[in-house]
């Protein structure tokens, strides 16, 4: 059965000055390729990366964000200072899992990310990419 934004097309375009998901508080995960791509951009080793910015729980490497009220730490006032380099679940944002659960749980996110419903159509095979990208 096809999904409910199989069906729709959905709008997505990241707004300048935004950057309203890099200070929410939350969790971002790495994995090993995350972490060698943000490494290199920064020309640090994986080793030293994740000693200066994650924690390991559970077996997996997490950034955490808003702790205390900091944002992340790679957000400059330009936006993402690793945006060649950042992990895929900040990549795929918005399309992660649960925001795409239900039609209403889309709009709820999208009164907070002001990018939903605006700018081109998201093709649905882009979409289903970011989905198996990131399955956290």
């Amino acid at each position: 059965m096809a999904k409910w934004w199989e069906k729709e097309p959905l709008r997505f375009e990241c707004q300048p000055d935004c950057f309203k998901c890099c200070v929410k508080p939350g969790i971002v995960h790495f994995d090993r390729e995350d972490i060698r791509n943000a490494s290199d951009f920064l020309k640090t080793s994986p080793a030293e990366f994740k000693q200066t910015y994650l924690t390991r729980d559970d077996g997996e490497w997490l950034l955490e964000v808003g702790e205390e009220g900091e944002p992340c730490p790679f957000l400059t006032s330009q936006g993402c200072g690793i945006q060649e380099g950042k992990p895929k679940q900040c990549s795929s944002y918005p399309f992660w899992r649960e925001n795409m659960d239900s039609k209403s749980m889309w709009k709820l996110v999208g009164g907070f990310c002001p990018g939903i419903d605006i700018g081109p159509m998201i093709p649905i095979e882009t979409i289903k990419s970011f989905l198996k990208k990131f399955t956290c």
